[in-house]
């Protein structure tokens, strides 16, 4: 494309994007236009200046991009554009699915690794396995790139195919395999179980995507089979998705006409709506909801919706508070665009956003992460009441009934686990740890049944990861670990080793049932479900009162 026609489309696509908002509202005032055609009539001629005496020929798509990026990033943090590759990405997940090899890849100590292939993906069938490093793929060396640049590059066009090649543990030279994309699925529970007799356990915690609700279903079906008379619903670090599933999954819980959330959009613009549950045949078990800072969106919109009608108790940490409803826009060439249409209310007419208007997006982003980050108090002038008259605040995420706060791993112990505890485990699993033979590995095994005390770490595996570290701290010092701190964070690191050991042999679902008793904030849901039902029991009567009066 010539440079003429490229600056063409940079000027259609931003002339077309700055008005675009004519075609939607009544017609702007004349002086509003004029501020209007001015702006852009200086985005011209900056443009021109840059075209013309900038040190190298721009990149117009680049410029495009960023030009509205940038227009997006002043009105709020969750408003973006997503060039075509992005886009097609985003729109997929959505629906429960993406095209790629199908594992999970994490960087850790100078590399970026398999850590859980999924079942019956290409990664599976080559052979893929937790501790293989990725060191090249398709001929390029990636020993120096980031996770995002490899899942970048291992995501394409389903049946196309991509040479990965990997350093594997105990192998000394690296293996390369070739793997077809395969459409890879992304189901939103990523796994159910009775965590104790008669009370279930579903793990929603991977989005809301178009399958969500059907998934639930089943989920709650096999578990009633099971002898399940009491449910724990599990949302932590669920990012959000879909509107209409987070009202699906809401209605299996509430009563017909209870509403459960209210968009308001800007005046004239976008239309004003309740949206009540219509299912009129709910579930009736007790219920606990568990949520942490990483539960945003749609998952707020599900505790929210059960804690204002008392359904259930939530338990665990703050939530994210995200309460803008995003709505898609598909752009010319397969790009597109997350404006910020509405916000979105709970039963008792909380607003869940957080503040965004002081410090940067990143900080708003980050800030609930970072490792003693202060995370700001739920304002206390939006003050609401549940439907039994409980207290309840807005503008803050989603405040649980009652919190736990899960233990965070130190900078000390992450540092620790991601690299040296991490190597030492990846030797383990190749057999190099004397006295550990039965912890050699030779791929993962699906659908295993957990016994009590499996691959306990002994004191001899111990005493071995304590003279592994000797060498290894020797070796690296600019990770800036101690002898000391490894003595002093042992107890920790044996369980995140045996950890690592159920993650590599069965996957993530069968680890976390593994460590499922070092879980503060769901052993205490466990304990809370009396208290729980006896919540609902008294919704339930007020309800029925109500309805007869």
């Amino acid at each position: 494309m010539s440079k003429s026609r490229q600056r063409l489309l940079v000027l259609c696509v931003v002339f077309a994007i700055s008005v675009s908002g004519l075609l939607v509202r009544p017609l702007a005032a004349a002086d509003d236009f004029a501020a209007e055609n001015k702006l852009f009539r200086d985005w011209v001629v900056a443009s021109d200046i840059i075209r013309e005496s900038y040190v190298e020929s721009p990149d117009y798509e680049l410029l495009t991009r960023a030009s509205i990026s940038g227009m997006l990033r002043t009105l709020d943090p969750h408003s973006n554009f997503y060039d075509r590759k992005s886009f097609d990405e985003m729109r997929r997940e959505q629906r429960s699915h993406y095209f790629g090899i199908g594992a999970t890849i994490q960087q850790r100590f100078r590399g970026v690794y398999i850590i859980e292939p999924f079942k019956g993906t290409p990664a599976v069938r080559a052979g893929l396995r937790y501790g293989d490093q990725i060191v090249g793929i398709d001929g390029k060396n990636t020993e120096n790139w980031n996770s995002d640049q490899v899942r970048n590059s291992l995501r394409g066009e389903l049946g196309t195919t991509v040479n990965v090649a990997v350093r594997r543990a105990g192998v000394a030279d690296p293996v390369t395999v070739a793997i077809e994309r395969g459409t890879v699925d992304l189901p939103s529970v990523s796994t159910f179980y009775l965590a104790r007799p008669g009370i279930g356990y579903i793990n929603l915690s991977r989005g809301f995507h178009s399958t969500t609700s059907d998934e639930l279903s089943t989920a709650i079906g096999m578990l009633k089979e099971q002898g399940a008379r009491s449910m724990i619903l599990d949302l932590r670090g669920n990012p959000g998705g879909f509107l209409d599933q987070a009202i699906k999954v809401s209605d299996k819980f509430l009563d017909r006409g209870q509403i459960v959330l209210s968009v308001r959009g800007r005046e004239g613009r976008v239309p004003n709506r309740d949206w009540p549950a219509e299912s009129g045949s709910p579930e009736s078990f007790p219920l606990v909801v568990l949520i942490n800072r990483n539960s945003a969106s749609a998952s707020e919109i599900v505790a929210g919706a059960v804690q204002d009608h008392d359904r259930g108790l939530i338990i665990g940490e703050s939530s994210f508070g995200k309460g803008l409803v995003q709505t898609i826009f598909p752009l010319s060439g397969g790009a597109g665009l997350t404006l910020t249409t509405a916000r979105y209310y709970t039963p008792s007419g909380r607003l869940i956003q957080r503040d965004y208007s002081n410090g940067s997006f990143y900080e708003y982003l980050s800030r609930r992460n970072a490792e003693g980050a202060v995370v700001p108090q739920t304002p206390v002038n939006d003050e609401r009441k549940t439907d039994l008259g409980r207290t309840v605040f807005g503008g803050g995420g989603i405040e649980p009934d009652v919190k736990v706060v899960a233990p965070v791993p130190t900078n000390a112990q992450f540092n620790i686990w991601s690299s040296g505890l991490f190597m030492f485990t990846r030797e383990l699993l190749a057999g190099g740890v004397e006295g550990a033979a039965n912890f050699k590995f030779d791929g993962l095994k699906f659908g295993h049944k957990l016994q009590p005390g499996e691959f306990a770490i002994t004191d001899q595996i111990v005493k071995s990861y304590r003279d592994y570290m000797v060498d290894f701290i020797a070796k690296n010092p600019e990770l800036n670990i101690t002898a000391a701190m490894v003595e002093e964070n042992l107890t920790w690191l044996r369980g995140k080793m045996r950890e690592e050991v159920l993650l590599a042999f069965y996957g993530l679902d069968v680890a976390q049932r593994g460590i499922a008793d070092q879980d503060p904030q769901l052993q205490r849901a466990i304990q809370e479900l009396p208290n729980a039902a006896q919540l609902a029991e008294r919704a339930r009567r007020v309800t029925q009162k109500t309805s007869r009066n």
